[in-house]
């Protein structure tokens, strides 16, 4: 998420992007005493963060009930209600298990040549690759 855009995700998103460009800059400036720095953009994985269907009922209904109507009006309330139902159908194209990601930690933590960036998980690396070097339109569409 912080490598490449994704619809609905902009404040995480953010999140992400600012954190691996520290680690980029941490990696350049710390390099000349030895210190090593290594990113990992992992794919999908099932980590629950997108909530349960309690939580989202409980924050529909604060959302709803204290949005403004003009930014209700805005978005349209079928795009503020579906964002419950894109989040909690994301867990079906995850992969649950875990292990491809703690072993690019793993890896980054003990190895004597971490690698600067790892991407473990089913299309990680693939997103990236398409993002940085098929034009914008394609990737949007894809």
């Amino acid at each position: 998420a912080g490598g490449i855009p994704l619809p609905r995700f902009a404040a995480y998103s953010a999140s992400k992007a600012a954190l691996s460009m520290f680690s980029g800059v941490m990696r350049q400036e710390l390099s000349k005493w030895g210190i090593k720095v290594a990113a990992i953009h992992p794919s999908g994985f099932r980590t629950g963060i997108q909530g349960t269907s309690d939580l989202w009922d409980k924050q529909e209904k604060e959302l709803m009930e204290n949005l403004p109507a003009d930014t209700r009006q805005d978005y349209g309330e079928d795009y503020l209600l579906g964002l419950r139902s894109y989040l909690l159908r994301m867990p079906a194209y995850c992969d649950a298990d875990l292990s491809p990601v703690l072993s690019a930690i793993l890896h980054a933590l003990l190895a004597k040549r971490p690698h600067g960036l790892y991407t473990p998980g089913k299309g990680a690396y693939m997103s990236l690759c398409i993002f940085c070097y098929f034009p914008l339109w394609f990737y949007d569409f894809f």
